[in-house]
């Protein structure tokens, strides 16, 4: 059976490599197919708001969480791929929009407690190598009630 570690160790050299390059190079395409997967998943920040988009990728979802948050809240991308946030930091600048990216594993990386009012994923938590240790360490990172629809 493969550990946790090199199950993460293949996925940081499958998406520092060939996937995360030909992500980039396919990203206007992607985005428009998922376009209604990032509304659904938007639909209810709201400006202020300090929000993680988990396994952001190219920062689609980032990007439409920084135009509802605003200046007022904080709207952030991590993911383990080195090329792919290039690209949501250039989108960002060049867009003028207010996020910030970490190229990190959620899985293990070490948030400040209750750092975020809502944590989302367009697709990134699939790739978790202990999916009961991601969530784990991503519930640390939320707010007391942090994530729930609604109010």
């Amino acid at each position: 059976m493969e550990s946790a570690q090199q199950a993460y160790d293949d996925q940081a050299r499958l998406w520092n490599g060939p996937a995360g390059r030909a992500w980039v190079e396919a990203q206007a395409v992607l985005d428009q197919m998922f376009k209604p997967l990032e509304e659904l998943l938007v639909e209810e920040v709201r400006a202020g708001e300090r929000v993680l988009d988990v396994g952001c990728g190219t920062g689609a979802t980032t990007l439409a969480v920084a135009q509802r948050t605003g200046t007022s809240g904080q709207a952030g991308g991590i993911d383990i791929s080195g090329p792919m946030l290039d690209a949501a930091r250039n989108r960002a600048q060049r867009e003028g929009l207010p996020a910030g990216f970490i190229q990190a594993d959620a899985q293990s990386h070490a948030f400040a407690p209750a750092s975020f009012d809502r944590i989302l994923s367009r697709l990134g938590v699939m790739f978790f190598a202990d999916p009961a240790q991601a969530f784990a360490n991503l519930r640390r990172a939320a707010r007391e009630g942090g994530g729930r629809g609604g109010g």
